[in-house]
């Protein structure tokens, strides 16, 4: 046989199996040096006595091989090896021996057996098979497919030279399809490609690819080679109305003797037009999942091997394969752009939320905006007024993620509106409450305190719009401030009430939104109003920056590394 076509065969399958392969004539002598693919087989005939223990390992498994299959695990080396003989008619003609590849039970005491036969280092050997990893049963089983493919085609090539480079030909070309449709991440690219390279392995006339459309079954066409417009328009095909493409996607090989006079093929006149005859439909299936099929045709009758078959069938899953990575691909890339753009807006909606406090002569403030996401729904705000007064605002719109931050915005903005505009509170929050109603859903509201300090911090008023109620704390006792209404954005011509609230010096006020009290530890328990209370009466002597600093760490000890799974927003006023 031709040394060219042995040494591809033999190197192929080394880079199939990441092993060392060597094919033994009838009389047990390499044709070839042997074939290696991987570090683990190269630093072992790295050397020359390296490469001469190989030999002789790989040519004591082919003589013990007789005329079938045998698998050999190498103890005292933790090696596998595989033989599966060349037979024709009865005579061996030669054996195919793959192996040098560590086993299951490759331990390092086996790096040291192995070094003493290449003589090398045996930390290169262990780099190496760590590198390799063990030859898993999954992979032996492929391995052991291939190669026995393998050493039958070499037997029947043996009888028949003049099949042997048509076939090498034909194994070359699904070798290289493969690569082409692995080497791009442009869909339209491998559709395209794949569709012309069928066409000139196989040569067919034709080809056609059509992906399935999940939503409406239909098997919309995307790519094609040599045919024409006319024929690509001749209308719609869906899977349950086609048996030939139903059949397919059950993973079988639909063989087309005579379109036009086939009582399967829906558009018979067409495909006599097109000069289409003889035809096989394939499926494209992943993982079980239907993707759409590819189609091969000729311009007149003909009777597709079995090698054809085969062929036709590794091409629509490589082609499979090479589709989902490349919509796994564009997923990706869509979703980082998404990632860029959230982060993009959460840099926005921050800018929202006010980095400083209020310079107030009656008052000192403590803040803490914390989104659970890169977005959120929470805010608060301080809003300067007229006369020296100041607007203070707390609110948690419903949902979460980028809905919820363009609610937010939206209601932020209706409240500066109208706080510059409009003197009373209560009228305030109704003229902002039919303002969401308008711009929103029924089922998307938000919850909103809202309240004026004078300058001396000395009186609030205030509407609680549904909202969780902030904490009054004097003298060691909380009440919390409820006057107000309903939610904002429920339901149109609400009317909402105003408290007035005297302050005294000392007096802490806590605006809060529920993902404080709601956050939960790992046990499902909240850490709930009366922790809240309790952290308050704890640290309510403070400045009122650390007693909002203190409490976020009450929550964070309480919940542990469990997710808050809500926006966490505070606002403390200390009275001075």
């Amino acid at each position: 046989m031709d040394e060219a076509v042995l040494r591809d065969l033999q190197t192929g399958l080394a880079a199939a199996t990441q092993a060392t392969v060597v094919i033994l004539n009838e009389y047990g002598h390499p044709a070839l040096v042997p074939s290696t693919a991987g570090p683990f087989g190269a630093i072992l005939g790295s050397t020359e006595a390296g490469a001469a223990a190989c030999v002789a390992r790989l040519t004591a498994v082919a003589a013990a091989a007789e005329n079938q299959l045998l698998w050999v695990e190498d103890p005292e080396r933790g090696l596998f090896h595989l033989a599966v003989p060349m037979v024709s008619a009865g005579e061996r003609l030669g054996v195919v021996v793959v192996g040098d590849r560590p086993s299951e039970s490759w331990q390092g005491q086996h790096a040291d057996r192995l070094a003493a036969d290449a003589q090398v280092e045996a930390t290169a050997i262990e780099a190496a098979a760590r590198h390799a990893g063990p030859w898993t049963a999954e992979a032996r089983k492929t391995a052991a497919e291939l190669t026995a493919a393998v050493a039958s085609m070499l037997s029947r090539l043996c009888r028949q030279d003049e099949q042997l480079r048509s076939r090498i030909d034909e194994l070359a070309a699904v070798y290289n399809v493969a690569n082409l449709l692995v080497g791009t991440r442009d869909l339209q690219e491998i559709l395209n490609q794949a569709a012309r390279t069928v066409c000139e392995v196989m040569q067919t006339k034709a080809c056609s690819i059509r992906l399935l459309d999940e939503h409406t079954g239909e098997l919309v066409i995307k790519a094609v080679y040599n045919l024409s417009e006319r024929y690509l328009q001749k209308g719609p095909v869906h899977v349950a109305q086609n048996p030939i493409d139903a059949e397919a996607f059950k993973g079988n090989i639909v063989y087309i003797e005579d379109a036009p006079n086939d009582s399967r093929v829906r558009y018979p006149d067409e495909a006599r037009r097109e000069g289409i005859v003889s035809g096989l439909v394939c499926g494209m299936v992943y993982q079980g999942k239907p993707l759409g099929v590819i189609r091969i045709y000729t311009g007149e009758k003909h009777r597709f091997s079995a090698f054809e078959w085969g062929l036709l069938r590794a091409v629509a899953a490589q082609a499979a394969a090479a589709i989902v990575n490349a919509r796994l691909y564009q997923a990706a890339l869509e979703a980082e752009r998404y990632e860029r753009q959230l982060k993009y807006a959460g840099e926005v909606q921050r800018r929202m939320i006010p980095a400083a406090a209020p310079d107030s002569v009656g008052a000192t403030f403590g803040r803490l905006y914390k989104p659970s996401r890169e977005v959120g729904g929470d805010f608060y705000d301080f809003i300067e007024l007229p006369g020296g007064n100041l607007g203070v605002a707390i609110a948690d719109v419903v949902g979460k993620g980028v809905p919820a931050a363009l609610m937010m915005a939206s209601l932020r903005s209706a409240l500066r509106v109208y706080t510059y505009h409009i003197y009373d509170v209560e009228r305030i929050m109704a003229r902002v409450n039919e303002h969401l109603c308008r711009e929103t859903r029924s089922n998307e509201f938000a919850t909103v305190f809202y309240g004026v300090l004078t300058p001396d911090a000395r009186r609030l008023t205030y509407c609680n719009a549904g909202h969780e109620p902030p904490l009054l704390l004097r003298n060691g006792r909380i009440t919390p401030l409820e006057t107000g209404g309903i939610v904002i954005g429920a339901a149109e011509g609400q009317a909402f009430d105003k408290g007035i609230l005297e302050l005294r010096r000392d007096d802490v006020l806590l605006l809060y939104t529920d993902g404080m009290v709601e956050s939960m530890n790992f046990a499902d328990e909240e850490f709930g109003r009366g922790r809240l209370r309790e952290s308050l009466l704890k640290y309510g002597r403070l400045d009122a920056d650390s007693i909002v600093k203190n409490i976020l760490w009450d929550v964070r000890r309480f919940i542990g590394l469990s997710d808050p799974g809500d926006d966490m927003t505070m606002v403390a006023i200390r009275v001075r």
